[in-house]
C-alpha cells in the first residue's frame, strides 16, 4: 500500500507541475507547488486543520490565490500534499531499516538488542518532527479516504518490518517461540505510537533517551531477549 499512495501522490504532484504543458522548463513554476506545500505545512500546524485557511496558505507563501488554485483545489487536497511529505519522512530513510539489518539473511552475529533501541530512536526522532501533523492526521482520516490510505501506509511499512523482524528472531531462537509475529509488530508499534501521541498532546516533560531506553525495554523483554537494554550509568554487577 505505500507504494501505491506514493505513486498517487507522484502523479497527482505531476500533474501540478506540468498540467499544461510548455516546451521550455521553468525552474520557479516548478518550484511553485513545493513552496505551497511547504507554507501549508507551516499553517496546519500553526492553526490546524480546521483553522487553516487558503488564504493563510498564499500569504505564507507569497503566492497569488490564483496561483494557489493552479496547483490545488482545496484545502483537502494541500493537506494530502503535506502528509505525503510526513510519509516520506518516516519510511524513506526508514527506522524500519534498523530492524531489517539485524534481521535479515547473515544477521546471527548481529545485535538484535542495539538494532531495537536505534529503530526506537529514529522513529521517535522522525516522530516528533512531524508531531503536530501526526495529531491532525487521525482528525482528517475520518473524513478523508486518501488521508486514511496515508496513515495505513505508514503503519502498514513499518509493521511489516517489525513482523519480519520478529519471525527472523524465532527462527534464530532469540525470540519467544509462541508469538505471533504479525500480532506482536501490530502491539508494539501501537505502543510506541500511544506513548508518542500522549507524550506530545500532554507535553510531558519526557527525557528522550529515556524515553528510547524505556520503549526498547519493554520491546525486547515482551520479545523474550534477555533484560533488554542497559543504561550506559545503570550499577552492574561485578
Amino acid at each position: 500500500m505505500t507504494n501505491e499512495v506514493r505513486n498517487r501522490s507522484a502523479a497527482r504532484a505531476d500533474d501540478a507541475v506540468g498540467g499544461s504543458r510548455r516546451t521550455r522548463r521553468d525552474p520557479r513554476r516548478e518550484r511553485t507547488p513545493q513552496r505551497l506545500v511547504a507554507a501549508a505545512r507551516v499553517v496546519f500546524e500553526r492553526d490546524g486543520f480546521h483553522d487553516a485557511r487558503l488564504a493563510d496558505v498564499t500569504k505564507e507563501a507569497g503566492v497569488s490565490t490564483g496561483t494557489l488554485y493552479n496547483y490545488f483545489q482545496s484545502k483537502e487536497e494541500l493537506f494530502r500534499a503535506v502528509m505525503q511529505g510526513v510519509l516520506d519522512d518516516l519510511t524513506e530513510p526508514s527506522a524500519g531499516d534498523h530492524l531489517d539489518a539485524v534481521a535479515g539473511e547473515g544477521a546471527e552475529a548481529a545485535d538484535p538488542v542495539q538494532g531495537i533501541v536505534e529503530a526506537n530512536r529514529a522513529y521517535v526522532a522522525g516522530y516528533r518532527r512531524n508531531a503536530r501533523l501526526m495529531s491532525l492526521l487521525s482528525q482528517v482520516a475520518q473524513r478523508d479516504p486518501e488521508v486514511q490510505a496515508i496513515g495505513f501506509a505508514i503503519r502498514e511499512h513499518f509493521e511489516t518490518r517489525i513482523s519480519r523482524a520478529v519471525a527472523r528472531w524465532q527462527a534464530q531462537g532469540l525470540a519467544y517461540s509462541d508469538l505471533d509475529p504479525v500480532y506482536t509488530a501490530n502491539a508494539l508499534a501501537y505502543m510506541v505510537d500511544r506513548f508518542l501521541a500522549e507524550w506530545i498532546a500532554l507535553d510531558l516533560p519526557y527525557d528522550e533517551d529515556l524515553a528510547i531506553e524505556t520503549l526498547s525495554k519493554l520491546w525486547t523483554r515482551a520479545l523474550g531477549m534477555a533484560d533488554g537494554p542497559r543504561s550506559s550509568d545503570a550499577p552492574r554487577g561485578g
